[in-house]
């Protein structure tokens, strides 16, 4: 009695405080939630990516073995810069919805 379904799945970019014109990206399969994250976790020992979106021109930072998911064409992003998801531990990032801001 299985039966396949097609779940809704989203890519968000977050932007950091620090800086907003660099987004950190996530793909969820629950965007119902997303009014109420708090955090986005990373892996410490992965290898993340801060792109440039040639289209959008726009920065993002995903993990790298992502990349291709998002983009289907090498020339659409350039990478500007290679590092371990322990970098990303304590950036803050603007809330989507600032219920939880404070």
């Amino acid at each position: 009695n299985y039966k396949d379904v097609d779940d809704p799945a989203v890519w968000v970019s977050f932007p950091l405080t620090l800086d907003p014109t660099v987004k950190l990206v996530a793909w969820t399969t629950t965007p119902w939630t997303l009014p109420s994250n708090l955090a986005l976790c990373v892996n410490p020992n992965s290898n993340y990516v801060k792109i440039l979106d040639k289209a959008k021109n726009e920065v993002f930072i995903l993990m790298e073995k992502r990349v291709a998911d998002l983009y289907k064409k090498p020339d659409a992003y350039q990478v500007l810069e290679t590092f371990k998801g322990s970098t990303l531990k304590g950036m803050h990032y603007t809330p989507l919805f600032p219920y939880f801001a404070n």
